[in-house]
């Protein structure tokens, strides 16, 4: 650790320490940030604070550290009078790994504590599979007359089934409350016992949502061969979550089987989230059985679906590349565009050909895709072919643009002097282009011909020109990069920005926090987002700042720190 950075982590210690309550708060929120196990000891004696929000920013932290040593505090919470800090101390063991802790926390789950405590800690409990842990939820089921607490024990057996507790479960399984009879059948379907089974496919067929919802969540816990018919109703359920859920039971069938229920599935499936999913799952099985399916779905309007399909169709390999060329040219061009770029992830010979005659195609768009298959093809006759389209008198810009970034993506130095000759073509984008080509090619021309573009009349190519200069060992470029941060146009000082954020560098730390202050949101968010991939720690406190602000979404500004406390600690 350098100096500079021990004092950064003293000062956030210091900080705990502060009688500023603001000062105070964010030292807790960045040690929560930071993750290291050795400072969750250091945040014991703030939970005694008379501050609420401070004891609840200290059990946060301990959760976000996860030292198991703290489990010991944080559970007191559990039971605490005041609900808001007993939900959060709930929720915050749930993110433990509590496998080091059982025997204390099934001493806390003891009959003396009253029955909602003892429900929390059995649920904490519930998801591991160990015999102490059975033993006091077999425990539960002998004492307890609360229903609540009950079931959740029972449930326990659910997720791992006892043959010991058949009896015990069998008995429940006849209790008053309709709660804990659904769940001790539930668990008994897992014994295969017949008569609760029986129950249990006749409740699959309930008019109620919730109880059918119950029940697959049940059996997805533990799902059985016999489950099929089960998850067969589920598939054609009208409520798309327990469709949803039901789409774990797609692992019980033959793959012939699963094929045939996804096609029939597909056919009829009108909820766009369980749609994706289905497609998910057929692509999964890499069938020339979904190529129609996935073939209509290269002209959706929706991009990640799109980008399913073209992943699909490619993961169908060389044995759908013979039907998709001999149709090709009968294909829409919507659908030729895409398709290009499936037979560019396929490769082999017999694509080398149609993705040749598609570079030179009348279609913009056909031959910019077919420049991406053949950047993905690695084919040296290919690779002439841009070649040639570079050389040539290509009046396209995006192609022309398109066919030089491939090239760069080849990583061949042959090619470095092409891609050179574009240094000072008129277009900006075939320029930028050319720039991050050759840093990818290693052009020993590169940096003396950056430290001319680093004075170009277009910000991109400015951008890409500090980029490799500074990948080629040249830091002079964070003056550039720092004046172009102060520049009028805030398309500039977001060039800036993400040329920061690409180079990752700590020397632009202080450029990027100045623009902390950027009054454009696009220029403000990308400020953010870079510093978050630096994880510099001079950065964690403004950017706590920053996220108490409230001057982007909550959810974004969560997203980055949790990006910071990955970076930090790369």
């Amino acid at each position: 650790m350098s100096e500079t950075e021990n004092g950064q982590f003293q000062n956030l210690i210091e900080g705990l320490k502060s009688s500023d309550r603001e000062e105070k708060l964010l030292s807790i929120a960045a040690l929560g940030i930071l993750r290291l196990p050795q400072h969750a000891e250091l945040l014991v004696d703030l939970l005694s604070s008379p501050d609420e929000e401070v004891v609840e920013q200290v059990l946060i932290a301990m959760g976000r550290i996860g030292n198991p040593a703290s489990v010991k505090y944080i559970v007191e919470f559990v039971s605490s009078d005041n609900h808001k800090l007993a939900m959060v101390a709930y929720e915050v063991l749930q993110s433990f790994n509590l496998s080091s802790v059982l025997n204390f926390l099934i001493k806390y789950a003891g009959s003396e504590q009253p029955p909602e405590i003892r429900k929390r800690m059995v649920d904490l409990l519930a998801k591991y599979e160990d015999v102490r842990v059975a033993s006091l939820m077999n425990e539960v089921l002998g004492q307890t007359r609360d229903q609540s607490l009950l079931v959740s024990a029972i449930r326990y057996f659910v997720r791992f089934p006892s043959s010991e507790r058949h009896t015990v479960l069998k008995m429940l399984s006849s209790n008053s409350n309709w709660d804990v009879s659904l769940a001790a059948c539930l668990a008994l379907s897992r014994l295969k016992d017949e008569h609760s089974y029986s129950q249990v496919r006749r409740l699959a067929k309930s008019g109620n949502a919730e109880v059918r919802q119950l029940i697959v969540e049940s059996i997805n816990e533990y799902p059985l061969i016999e489950d099929r018919n089960i998850y067969q109703m589920f598939f054609e359920d009208s409520r798309a979550l327990i469709r949803e859920l039901a789409l774990n039971g797609i692992a019980l069938f033959g793959a012939d089987e699963r094929i045939s229920i996804i096609r029939a599935w597909l056919a009829r499936e009108n909820d766009k989230k369980v749609r994706c999913l289905l497609l998910h799952k057929a692509a999964k099985e890499k069938s020339p059985l979904f190529y129609d399916e996935f073939y209509r779905h290269l002209q959706s309007a929706d991009e990640e679906t799109k980008n399913i399909a073209i992943a699909a169709i490619a993961e169908m390999g060389e044995k759908i590349a013979d039907r998709i060329i001999i149709d090709f040219d009968r294909m829409p061009l919507v659908i030729r565009e895409q398709m290009i770029l499936v037979l560019g992830r396929i490769g082999g010979e017999k694509v080398i050909k149609i993705v040749g005659e598609s570079l030179f195609a009348k279609e913009r768009w056909l031959r910019i895709n077919a420049v991406e298959a053949a950047a993905n093809i690695h084919s040296e006759e290919l690779y002439q072919k841009l070649i040639t389209m570079v050389q040539s008198r290509e009046t396209d810009i995006w192609v022309r643009a398109t066919a030089v970034a491939a090239l760069g993506r080849s990583k061949n130095h042959d090619y470095a002097e092409v891609v050179a000759s574009q240094l000072n073509h008129e277009d900006a984008r075939v320029r930028a282009n050319a720039v991050e080509a050759l840093a990818d090619l290693a052009w020993l021309g590169l940096p003396d011909a950056c430290h001319k573009l680093m004075h170009d009349r277009n910000d991109r190519v400015r951008v890409n020109a500090a980029i490799a200069l500074w990948k080629s060992g040249h830091e002079e470029v964070f003056a550039e990069l720092e004046k172009m941060s102060r520049d009028k146009s805030r398309w500039v000082r977001s060039s800036a920005v993400f040329a920061l954020g690409k180079i990752k560098d700590r020397e632009g730390a202080h450029i990027l926090l100045n623009m902390l202050s950027d009054p454009e949101e696009i220029v403000y968010k990308n400020a953010v987002e870079a510093l978050a991939e630096l994880g510099d720690l001079r950065a964690l406190l403004p950017l706590l700042k920053e996220a108490r602000k409230n001057r982007l979404p909550s959810e974004l500004f969560g997203k980055a720190l949790d990006k910071f406390s990955e970076s930090i600690r790369e």
